[in-house]
C-alpha cells in the first residue's frame, strides 16, 4: 500500500512541476517532462520478453514429467517380479544382479528417452515455447536426466515388496520436490535459507535450470555443462547404490 501512495503522489507532483514550468516560463509539456525527469527507468527483459508464463511452465513440465514417468516405470517393472513371485525364478538363474537390473530397466530408460522429444514437440508446438539453445546439448541432458530419475526407481524397488507401496513411495520422492523445491511455482531465492538448501540437493532444480536456458535463453555446453555434470553425479551415486543393494539372496 506504502508503494502504490508513493508512486501517485510522485506522478502528482511530477504533473504540478510540468505544469508550473509551462505556466511560468513557457515550456511545452514534453520539454517541461524532460526538466523535471531528465533520465527516465525502464524495465528491460533479458529473456521472454513477451512475458509469456505458457513458455515458462511448458519448458518446466518436461522437468516434472521426466521427473515422475522414469522412476514410475523402473520401480514397477521390478515390484511387480517381486509381487507376483516371478522373481525368484531369477534368483534361481545364473543372471547376475547387474544383467537382471539392467535388462530390466534399459526398456524403461529408452522409452522415457523417446519422451523427451514427444515433450519437446509439445512444449514448441501446443504451447509455443521457442527453442533457442542447442537441440543435441538439451537432448543429452535429458537423457542424463532420465538416467539419474530412473535410478531413483531402482532404489525404490529395492526397499518396497508391492506395487502399491512402490506408487505411493515414488510419489512421495519425485513429485514432492519437483513442485515445491525446483523453482517452477516459487522461485528459489525468494525461499528460506533451509528451503534454498534443501533444493539444491533434489535433481529438479537443476535440469529445471537446463530447460529453461536452453528453451528461454539460448544456453548451451559453455554455460550449462555443471547442471549436467551435477545430474551425471547423481546418476552415477543412484545407480551405485541400487546395483549394490540388490541381492539375488534377499533378506527375509
Amino acid at each position: 500500500t506504502k508503494g502504490y501512495l508513493a508512486a501517485i503522489h510522485a506522478e502528482l507532483n511530477r504533473e504540478l512541476l510540468v505544469e508550473f514550468l509551462g505556466r511560468t516560463r513557457g515550456m511545452t509539456p514534453e520539454r517541461a517532462a524532460e526538466r523535471v525527469a531528465p533520465v527516465r527507468l525502464e524495465q528491460r527483459y533479458l529473456f521472454n520478453q513477451a512475458l509469456e508464463s505458457d513458455w515458462s511452465m511448458a519448458s518446466g513440465l518436461m522437468m516434472l514429467v521426466l521427473m515422475v514417468s522414469p522412476p514410475f516405470l523402473t520401480a514397477l517393472g521390478v515390484v511387480r517380479e517381486k509381487e507376483s513371485g516371478s522373481i525368484y525364478n531369477i534368483y534361481a538363474s545364473t543372471v547376475t544382479c547387474g544383467e537382471f537390473i539392467l535388462g530390466k530397466l534399459i526398456p524403461y530408460v529408452g522409452v522415457s528417452c523417446f519422451n523427451i522429444l514427444v515433450l519437446w514437440w509439445v512444449a514448441t508446438r501446443v504451447f509455443g515455447a521457442p527453442f533457442k539453445g542447442d537441440p543435441l546439448f538439451f537432448y543429452l541432458a535429458s537423457v542424463v536426466y532420465v538416467i539419474c530419475t530412473a535410478g531413483i526407481g531402482l532404489l525404490v524397488s529395492i526397499l518396497v515388496r508391492t506395487q502399491v507401496a512402490a506408487v505411493l513411495l515414488t510419489m512421495v520422492i519425485t513429485f514432492i520436490p519437483s513442485m515445491l523445491y525446483s523453482g517452477l511455482l516459487v522461485p528459489v531465492e525468494s525461499m528460506s535459507r533451509e528451503a534454498q538448501l534443501q533444493a539444491h540437493l533434489f535433481p529438479p532444480f537443476w535440469y529445471l535450470q537446463i530447460a529453461w536456458g536452453s528453451f528461454l535463453k539460448g544456453l548451451g555446453w559453455e554455460r550449462l555443462w555443471s547442471q549436467t555434470a551435477l545430474l551425471a553425479g547423481y546418476a552415477a551415486v543412484l545407480w551405485t547404490l541400487g546395483l549394490s543393494l540388490f541381492h539375488k539372496r534377499p533378506k527375509r
